[in-house]
């Protein structure tokens, strides 16, 4: 049987399912919420169920708004030739909102406020801290907002892994071995990238000369590496994005598929030892990307999704579906997956509660502890439940006014530059039923009475406000407008990737070795598994 609905049958699933949808999820009775993930899991045993149900899924959120390409960019607030071609531009869902709206925005620093975590952390239901770490690493790759120019993005708009290869042609050769392989160096018997760094002549730090222009060095010494010990200086990796030796989580990420790459090719090599090194770069290349594309709807996705639904990549799904247009990341999706409430005060390592603060800039604690002890760690600790008033302060707060606005100020800047319309335009956009009440978004009388001060209507409240504020019952794991926002771009921008395509998805693009790599990889531990010393002991999960 055909994986692929009839065209028109898939269309009109979401349309019905939207009908029979009124206003916020409802909470269930025990019994039935607790009993719904074992039936997923039995569903999702059944393999033409499992292909079935997730093409009705992803075709639910595909058809959730119009599809691209999008009318406008942050560019220009009309239609030009630029908008509709030049992806340096960041996108956008809808036009921007009229300046009446702005005039009755409250104080940025009122709607920060709305923010901060208020004593203890609230922790979330059943997500991880490594959750957050992966959300972070995978996110970074493509949500690029230009440093210069909030308006613009320096992304290539794909789920293509530049996190190890790089965001250019020029990158990835800097990075890559020989035999097909990254270039790497062992660390106590552990393979790990090479350094990006080395002393110069007086003493100084420069990039070693067979990295020169692997970044740009004045962003790199100015704005990364400005305060920060040499220690750190001294283990910061080579990998293909700048703000990959950030924290912990981003360096974690970057040596599981550094190494995962590493494997492969060694096993093409064996394989195949006529393949010059080229092929085999690129066919390892080609299938590390789609275990990525794999994890993040098999995991991470479904991990985002109620009841733990049975999700699986169908390739050559997104062939016939009118949601199949170029990849163009919006600014609505950059700002949306700002889950700042994620962040635990602290992670417990080795017995001993490390301030999260502490894991910004610290190869060393991965060098030390293993990247395999850190992840069950952090798979072990739970993160902090996404919502108002559970950000903590560090993010909310400046800490010296001369370091100019803190991270969440400069999201509330960019919600208000790029003049996003209300969360109920968002809602009626993305087919659910505005709001006419406060009430109806919560029903936490205090937060109702922090966004009547803020906000004269219901439809007054900015989108970025909304999204948080936005009740939900248990089995979710956010509001239903951002879970549908999310799920609309990743599914039409992940499962657009050519890797995909009816014509590219086979055996003579992966070859064997790479088709039974792709098939025997559900998840992210085994990943890991497949690259640590004791891979039977690892322990990695987004669930907690």
């Amino acid at each position: 049987m055909s994986v692929l609905l009839p065209s028109a049958l898939s269309a009109l699933i979401p349309g019905a399912i939207r009908r029979l949808r009124a206003g916020p999820t409802p909470e269930l009775p025990p019994p039935v919420r607790d009993a719904l993930p074992a039936v997923m899991r039995l569903l999702g045993a059944i393999p033409v169920v499992r292909s079935l149900g997730s093409q009705a899924a992803v075709n639910y959120f595909g058809y959730a708004t119009s599809p691209r390409p999008r009318e406008l960019t942050l560019a220009t607030d009309y239609p030009t030739w630029r908008t509709l071609t030049d992806r340096r531009w960041t996108g956008r869902h809808l036009p921007p909102a009229d300046s009446p709206t702005q005039d009755r925005w409250p104080a940025a620093s009122d709607v920060v406020g709305l923010f901060r975590r208020e004593g203890p952390m609230t922790p979330s239901d059943d997500t991880s801290a490594m959750f957050m770490f992966f959300a972070q690493w995978f996110t970074d790759s493509f949500l690029r907002t230009d440093p210069t120019d909030p308006r613009r993005n320096t992304s290539n708009h794909e789920i293509d892994l530049c996190q190890i290869y790089g965001l250019t042609e020029d990158a990835t050769q800097k990075l890559r071995g020989r035999r097909g392989r990254l270039r790497s160096q062992l660390i106590n018997g552990r393979e790990f990238p090479d350094f990006l760094l080395e002393r110069d002549a007086t003493g100084g730090w420069r990039v070693r000369p067979d990295f020169a222009g692997l970044h740009d060095e004045r962003f790199l010494f100015d704005r990364l590496l400005d305060g920060t010990s040499d220690e750190h200086k001294a283990t910061f990796f080579a990998v293909g994005l700048p703000h990959g030796n950030s924290t912990i989580g981003q360096t974690m990420m970057n040596t599981v598929f550094f190494r995962e790459h590493n494997r492969i090719a060694d096993e093409l090599a064996a394989t195949y030892p006529a393949w010059d090194d080229d092929r085999v770069f690129q066919t390892a290349r080609n299938t590390m990307i789609v275990l990525i594309l794999k994890l993040v709807v098999e995991q991470y996705i479904r991990h985002i999704a109620p009841f733990d639904l049975p999700l699986q990549v169908v390739p050559r799904l997104a062939d016939l579906e009118r949601w199949n247009r170029p990849n163009w990341c919006a600014v609505e999706f950059d700002l949306l997956y700002r889950w700042h409430q994620l962040t635990p005060d602290t992670i417990r390592i080795g017995g001993r509660a490390v301030p999260v603060w502490q894991l910004v800039n610290n190869n060393p604690l991965v060098l030390a502890e293993g990247v395999e002890t850190l992840m069950a760690a952090c798979s072990r600790q739970r993160a902090g439940k996404i919502g108002l008033r559970n950000t903590p302060s560090f993010l909310v707060d400046r800490s010296d006014p001369a370091d100019g606005p803190s991270v969440e100020e400069r999201t509330v800047e960019l919600m208000r530059t790029a003049r996003l319309r209300s969360y109920n335009d968002y809602r009626e956009a993305f087919g659910l039923q505005r709001f006419t009440r406060f009430e109806e978004l919560t029903t936490d009388e205090d937060l109702v009475r922090r966004l009547q001060k803020l906000y004269d209507h219901v439809d007054d409240v900015e989108w970025y406000v909304g999204i948080f504020a936005e009740e939900y019952a248990s089995y979710w794991m956010m509001g239903e407008l951002v879970t549908t926002m999310v799920a609309y771009d990743a599914f039409t921008q992940a499962l657009t990737n050519p890797l995909l395509a009816a014509n590219v998805f086979h055996e003579s693009t992966f070859t064997r070795v790479g088709m039974k790599t792709i098939d025997g990889t559900t998840s992210l531990q085994d990943i890991v598994r497949r690259n640590a010393a004791d891979g039977d002991q690892v322990q990695v999960d987004f669930s907690c």
